[in-house]
């Protein structure tokens, strides 16, 4: 079972046998097993580790603290782990009420068979490689909502000083626009009215060249291409 997860499994059993037999299993697997004798000694295992365990497999009828007890305290140190009760015979009562409080997903009864723990181990690990998967996806939402925002508001800001600059434009083509109406209402030099609209063409393609600069560069900042745009006048 090849994972891109570096798996631990917790295995609480005072029963020397039990826990060779799931330890064959999860070095098949290439999974690194740590073993407590003990509830309480599981929970010290639990609070020192650097990085928690994928799945914690532990028996109802340790001595001291039972398993359910020890489910229970489980669940509110590391929530995300996949947790298991094995006991010796069928408690239904207790395995009930530890499914009821959420404290285990799955219980087996021992003596088990070779594939029932191989499969129940591989269950174990996918459950906790799914609740992985889900926070990485979930972090790369948020990450991707985070840089959405900050390009909303960048692509804000350059529309409103694109819009300041448009009417600035607009303001700038009104007064030439007058300049040439007053010009043809009144005889001139033949040569004044083409140096006006020059002036008027060689604003608006200054204008549209350097809106488009800024929103190609944030285009490219952000993973964008923008089409070419050809300047030259006919």
């Amino acid at each position: 079972m090849k994972s891109e997860y570096q798996h631990k499994v917790l295995i609480v059993d005072n029963d020397d046998r039990i826990n060779e037999t799931i330890n064959q299993v999860l070095q098949m697997e290439e999974i690194q097993a740590v073993f407590a004798d003990s509830g309480e000694s599981a929970l010290e295992e639990i609070k020192k580790t650097n990085r928690p365990f994928s799945l914690i497999i532990a028996d109802q009828n340790l001595p001291g603290m039972k398993g359910t007890k020890f489910f229970e305290h489980t669940k509110k140190l590391t929530p995300e782990t996949a947790r298991f009760m094995i006991t010796g015979h069928m408690q239904v009562e207790t395995i009930i009420n530890a499914v009821n409080k959420g404290a285990i997903q799955r219980y087996n009864v021992k003596p088990w068979q070779y594939d029932d723990l191989v499969e129940a181990i591989k269950t174990g690990i996918k459950q906790y490689e799914f609740f992985l998967d889900y926070e990485n996806l979930l972090t790369l939402a948020k990450k991707q909502n985070a840089e959405l925002y900050e390009l909303a508001c960048e692509l804000t800001e350059t529309t409103k000083s694109h819009g300041r600059i448009l009417h600035e434009l607009d303001n700038d083509i009104e007064r030439i626009k007058k300049e040439i109406k007053n010009l043809l209402s009144h005889p001139t030099n033949q040569n004044i009215l083409p140096d006006e609209i020059e002036k008027i063409e060689t604003l608006f393609s200054e204008t549209i060249k350097e809106m488009y600069g800024q929103f190609k560069e944030l285009g490219y900042r952000n993973g964008f291409d923008m089409p070419h745009i050809q300047y030259e006048r006919k």
